[in-house]
């Protein structure tokens, strides 16, 4: 939504408050709404949030004093994950820029005046967290600590220490939930031939990286631009090159534009409007020639395809989601993979885009997979990038929520496709059923392909 004080103040206001009407309170949004689930509190649901901005706007004709509003009505909407869960579950169609509307004006406020808790990690490092070199040396330092906690403490390490001394839970926790996929393909293959109950013995030789091989008709699939992200350049630089060589290996042309930055949605949700300005300006004069020969930009995390999505007319419709990208190609033949599997739809992706039959397609096209539905698939798993950080504790209570009904299934792997619902997950996967793992979507496909050429040579 554009900011409101752009415009008229009285037509904004009377504009918000014809959208407020169309709200009928029938409170079916509810059940969808993660921190109300989590709080059983209306004021954290998306019609207690709309109540308090229907009292805000009838108690002033003009611009709202900001400095004048109650704390209550902020940090409600401070406390929004802005998951979009509401807006698809609403039968009236009210949209979720009111919301957005409130979460603006909260962003306004100093946090002095917010009675929130102590943040997860220092503003000065939560500032760096969209620079993929810095986020490269995050990795190493945790994947060693946590190296070093499964010899020590064994794979239960993460709930062993769930209740450590006073000061240590939030420093456990951020080591468990950043993102991480196996560095090497070596690593992934063992897993998930481990997974399968497959022999391992005859890939004793298998090398570090694994190349799929070209297409047998490079020419006849589309232009693709690879957008990096921040986080997937960073923290999981191996599952992109998979999928970059899952791509090739479906006919891709693909081009990787040098220069390109952060999508800037980080910037945003930690109240830098400017940052994310110059990172947005950056990336339409990478991506502009691209976009101009009819080449596709395809985006690995649902949050970057999101936020790239909000550029403008020539980014929402030349900008693609991995998932939708993927669904839509010829992919090389897959080899069977007999395991059951339960897909986490990434808000981003569901609400944001959409995209909900895409990823079903493609584990439904890997012969011998079966796909186990969760409950609530709809809910968000409370990561929400840089909120996960400032709400802790709630962020949390809903990853081990969701860790639980992902568990409930049966499944013995769990699938997504963006960065933070993996790490999210993972950290409640490892204190609620430790033995199941998660994996990107196109690690999982990329082994599918993988398993078909070995048939094919034996």
């Amino acid at each position: 939504m554009a900011d409101p004080r752009a415009h008229s103040p009285i037509t904004e206001l009377n504009h918000l408050d014809e959208l407020l009407r169309q709200c009928v309170q029938c409170g079916l949004c509810l059940p969808h709404c993660a921190t109300w689930l989590a709080t059983g509190n209306e004021v954290q649901s998306p019609r207690g949030r709309l109540l308090l901005l229907g009292e805000m706007i009838r108690s002033s004709g003009t611009e709202t004093d900001t400095n004048a509003t109650p704390n209550a009505f902020l940090q409600a909407f401070d406390e929004c994950i802005g998951c979009r869960a509401c807006e698809t579950a609403c039968p009236s169609g009210v949209p979720f820029s009111l919301l957005e509307y409130g979460q603006l004006r909260a962003a306004e406020i100093p946090p002095h005046r917010l009675d929130l808790p102590v943040p997860a990690v220092p503003g000065a490092v939560l500032r760096r967290m969209d620079q993929p070199g810095f986020l490269e040396f995050l990795s190493q330092v945790a994947g060693l600590v946590r190296g070093v906690l499964t010899l020590v403490a064994g794979k239960t390490w993460r709930r062993r220490l769930d209740r450590g001394p006073a000061g240590t839970g939030r420093l456990v926790r951020l080591l468990g939930s950043l993102p991480t996929s196996p560095r090497s393909d070596a690593e992934l293959v063992r897993m998930l031939d481990g997974l399968c109950g497959r022999e391992t013995q005859r890939r004793n030789g298998l090398p570090h990286d694994v190349a799929l091989g070209a297409s047998d008709n490079p020419s006849a699939g589309p232009r693709v631009a690879f957008f990096r992200g921040c986080a997937n350049s960073g923290l999981l630089s191996d599952t992109s090159r998979r999928f970059r060589d899952l791509l090739s290996a479906s006919g891709c042309r693909l081009e990787e534009p040098a220069a390109q930055d952060c999508c800037g949605a980080l910037a945003t949700h930690t109240g830098r409007p400017g940052r994310s300005a110059d990172l947005r300006r950056r990336n339409r004069d990478v991506f502009a020639g691209a976009l101009n020969e009819g080449t596709v930009i395809v985006a690995e995390a649902a949050g970057c395809s999101h936020e790239l999505k909000e550029y403008g007319d020539e980014f929402r419709t030349g900008v693609v989601d991995a998932v939708v990208l993927l669904a839509g190609l010829d992919l090389p033949p897959l080899g069977s993979v007999p395991l059951r599997v339960a897909y986490h739809d990434p808000c981003h992706a569901r609400h944001g885009q959409g995209i909900v039959d895409e990823p079903r397609m493609l584990l439904t096209a890997i012969p011998g997979l079966e796909i186990v539905e969760p409950i609530e698939p709809e809910v968000c798993c409370g990561s929400g990038g840089a909120w996960g950080l400032r709400y802790p504790e709630l962020s949390d209570e809903l990853g081990r929520r969701k860790a639980a009904d992902l568990a409930a299934t049966g499944a013995d792997l769990v699938v997504t496709s963006n960065p933070g619902c993996l790490g999210q997950i993972a950290d409640g996967l490892r204190v609620i059923a430790p033995d199941v793992p998660i994996l990107p979507l196109t690690d999982l496909l990329w082994y599918a392909v993988l398993i078909r050429i070995d048939s094919t040579r034996s």
